[in-house]
């Protein structure tokens, strides 16, 4: 009987310990998520302003054609605001990519997780050392089929 409760109280300990970890997966996943997308609204708020600027600079370019010589410094800021439009756009679609991809990672690590746990269980060393004593400890006892004879026994009193 001590045996059992032992067994019982392992298995209870690995359960918890293994939903423990599947928590603590998901926190880490959800954190992600988050880092990724707080990483995705600021590259937003960065490529918004680049567009603002260059859009601003259009327009005193607009209102400057009389000053040909100043329209050589804001062709080259505007130029080079144009790169950093592109870079921008370019760190927000790898952004993108990369949070899609933890998603699916969460998604992956959910749909697993359980049935994992399970197998793990299933194939432990400790469960089937308990069964096998389990049905020499029937056998021992005088019951040839196991403990089921017992409750053969009692339906047949009835």
């Amino acid at each position: 009987m001590g045996e059992i409760m032992e067994f019982e109280n392992a298995k209870k300990s690995f359960v918890a310990d293994a939903e423990e970890k599947l928590s603590q997966e998901k926190e880490l996943n959800a954190n992600r998520q988050r880092d990724s997308t707080a990483a995705c609204e600021r590259s937003n708020r960065e490529l918004k302003a680049a567009r603002d600027e260059v859009v601003k600079v259009e327009a005193e370019k607009a209102k400057e054609v009389q000053y040909p010589e100043e329209e050589q410094g804001s062709g080259a800021r505007i130029a080079e605001l144009v790169k950093i439009v592109a870079e921008q756009q370019a760190q927000n679609k790898t952004l993108d990519l990369l949070a899609q991809d933890l998603g699916n990672d969460c998604m992956w690590l959910l749909t697993r997780g359980v049935p994992l746990i399970v197998d793990h269980f299933m194939r432990s060393k400790e469960l089937a050392k308990y069964m096998l004593d389990l049905g020499g400890a029937a056998y021992d006892s005088g019951r040839k089929n196991g403990y089921a004879e017992g409750s053969s026994s009692r339906k047949g009193e009835r």
